[in-house]
């Protein structure tokens, strides 16, 4: 999406340092500040690089600071936090933001017109800006200075002893080192000169850290030296970073910015709509595929580096399905099943963590329900035989007879998980003491477990192995009748979670659960009666809620860390869930889908809010609708565009 902002917005910094945005590409690598370039959190930076393991990200570069002379009258044009307060304050010359496609900020110093223009390849690691100035009068003076971080996008640095603050000069080019187990960083420049000199700026703060991080939210950062070039009227200085040498000949500033401009712009479009929202969201979250060796995978987050395997799977119909990139998914797929152990998918991705752990009762549960959306969407029985069953018989197995972190199936045929010491949910509820508060038979892995049993006996019907879908099959009735004795509280709620003598009934988003899936353990009357509570109490035009509101909770910086996360918080992603329970529900689906797409039409416009194209992990629930959790979060576009493809079955509307 196109996007421009002009100076009456951009000089209300309390709005303009809201908005940000977001370049990264195949390789891990991404460029990110806010419309007015000034840093906000520590994730941001202009050249930020995985590390050797990948595992972390390694921001490079913070910055480049800029100064302009006119006929030696000094204009400051950049614009920093510091822990006194906003200096320079160069977004007061800012003209005008936007995004078509590529970052560009638009000063006007004394009527001279200077536009900055920021990008990455999507397929090579170089970093592009460029500094042009668009109108006639006299020759202005650049300076640029580069302003080092060298630490892991997490941390924060102070200034030490003991750096190679020492600038490598070549033809063109210099190069830093820093610190011998980062990467190095090359920047090539078409004009001009580096002039080394070493400085240390002090106490940056980034507002965004604040209750996120629990260190010191000031920083240091190292300025090497500066860059100065002339520029003269329709000329430009370029800038290439990269971290390693390049060839000069293939610097062509023009040929590379004409190379990447045709492509995003000829990028895939949606077969089932023309909305421009969708179209954007489907291309911000194609641009979160990234190439590991031979292996491609969705980066849940580029800012923070999050390859979880249950956001993974929550990306993938979207990512894949939406696409009708079959192939894709089954290569991602069969990536999942190889990583099971004991009948249990690590939280995080293998790809990306050496250790990892296997805590997490859902996982391959979901696992299994995402092998039956491919095959409701293609119906490719085939698939299966590619030791695809063999691993969903395997996964039953372990759940059946008791794997890692106390996982078993108790004598009512329910699935037991964690203890006071152990947390298997993916609401990680604790006491103050730190003991394990959900643990036991909790709803969403029953529900789970139900489905995975009908699943296993559709799929052993399919292949025709009778004799197992007859066995999956009855257990699955013995099962939907303990879950509704269990988990049933009245004809319109389900309680939460049974551990030993507590039976929890907060009201929370696992509600939702049973009603999503494929197949139910409630009836269809319960279930409709269920989801009327939830539409009651959780349902808002951005998604739903973690759980009932509670006023007395003060939300502040919203993230996995804090309880407001998990206490009333609104989850976008949840919309999908939403949005199938609600049609599977409804008498009328086609009137329904034209009920969904209106109610919902606020959710795509987010994405001209906060990180542009993007959606975020959570909103607060209030006036301002603030923007938290992981703001660059793959599944709530992966699943905003399912549901809209699934509304477009049921309506065939756009």
């Amino acid at each position: 999406m196109d996007i421009s902002l002009k100076k009456e917005f951009l000089n209300n910094i309390d709005k303009s340092a809201n908005i940000e945005w977001l370049e990264k590409n195949n390789h891990g690598i991404y460029s990110s500040s806010t419309s007015i370039g000034m840093n906000t959190r520590r994730e941001h930076g202009l050249f930020v690089v995985p590390d050797s393991s990948r595992e972390k990200k390694v921001v490079l570069l913070s910055k480049f600071e800029e100064s302009v002379f006119i006929e030696n009258r000094l204009h400051e044009i950049s614009t920093n936090r510091y822990s006194g307060g906003i200096f320079p304050t160069g977004y007061t010359y800012l003209k005008e933001f936007r995004m078509k496609p590529f970052p560009s900020f638009i000063y006007e110093i004394e009527g001279r017109i200077i536009e900055k223009t920021v990008f990455l390849l999507s397929d090579y690691p170089l970093l592009m800006v460029r500094y042009e100035l668009k109108n006639q009068g006299l020759p202005i003076n650049l300076i640029v200075k580069p302003f080092l971080a060298d630490r892991y996008s997490t941390e924060l640095i102070k200034e030490l002893q003991g750096l190679n603050t020492d600038s490598y000069l070549g033809n063109f080019f210099v190069r830093w080192a820093l610190k011998p187990a980062m990467p190095e960083v090359y920047v090539y420049y078409s004009s001009g000169e580096f002039v080394s000199t070493t400085l240390w700026y002090k106490n940056f703060f980034y507002p965004r850290d604040e209750g996120k991080y629990n260190d010191s939210l000031y920083e240091h950062l190292f300025n090497p030296g500066f860059f100065q070039a002339t520029l003269t009227p329709y000329h430009s200085v370029d800038l290439y970073i990269s971290t390693k040498e390049l060839d000069t000949n293939n610097l062509n500033y023009e040929a590379l910015y004409r190379q990447e401009k045709e492509k995003r712009n000829t990028e895939k479009k949606l077969y089932f709509t023309n909305d421009k929202n969708l179209c954007e969201v489907n291309n911000s979250l194609r641009k979160s595929q990234v190439n590991i060796d031979s292996e491609s995978l969705i980066s849940v987050s580029s800012l923070e580096n999050v390859y979880t395997n249950r956001d993974l799977m929550l990306s993938m119909p979207g990512f894949y399905l939406a696409n009708k990139d079959y192939d894709g998914f089954k290569k991602q797929y069969l990536s999942l099943i190889d990583q099971l152990n004991e009948g249990l998918l690590p939280v995080h991705s293998a790809h990306m963590r050496k250790k990892n752990h296997y805590s997490s009762a859902d996982l391959s549960l979901i696992l299994i329900n995402l092998g039956y959306q491919y095959f409701e969407t293609t119906k490719d029985i085939n698939f299966f035989n590619n030791g695809v069953y063999s691993s969903f018989q395997s996964i039953f197995d372990y759940y059946s007879k008791g794997t890692l972190n106390n996982i078993y199936l108790d004598k009512d045929n329910l699935i037991f998980c964690g203890n006071k010491s152990t947390s298997t949910s993916w609401i990680p509820l604790m006491a103050e003491n730190k003991e394990v508060l959900r643990f036991g038979k909790l709803l969403e892995i029953n529900a789970l477990w139900f489905n995975a049993l009908k699943v296993l006996q559709v799929i052993s019907e399919e292949l025709g192995k009778n004799r197992k879908a007859s066995k999956y099959g009855k257990l699955a009735v013995k099962v939907k009748e303990s879950f509704n004795k269990t988990f049933v509280q009245n004809s319109d709620t389900l309680l939460d979670f049974i551990a030993n003598e507590n039976k929890n009934s907060d009201f929370r988003i696992n509600q939702i659960v049973p009603l999503a899936l494929p197949f139910s353990a409630l009836d269809d009357e319960l279930k409709c009666n269920v989801l009327k509570q939830v539409e009651k109490n959780l349902l808002t035009p951005y998604g739903l809620r973690s759980a009932i509101k509670n006023d007395q909770d003060k939300q502040g910086n919203l993230n996995r860390r804090n309880s407001s996360f998990y206490n009333g918080a609104i989850w976008p992603w949840t919309m999908g869930m939403y949005v199938t329970s609600a049609l599977n529900c409804a008498e009328n689906k086609e009137n329904k889908a034209k009920q969904l797409l209106e109610y919902f039409s606020p959710l795509p416009k987010l994405i001209s809010k906060g990180l542009l194209n993007h959606l975020p992990e959570a909103l607060s629930d209030n006036d301002n609708m603030d923007q938290g959790g992981i703001v660059d979060f793959a599944p709530s576009l992966s699943c905003l565009l399912w549901a809209y493809l699934q509304i477009d079955k049921a309506g065939n509307v756009q």
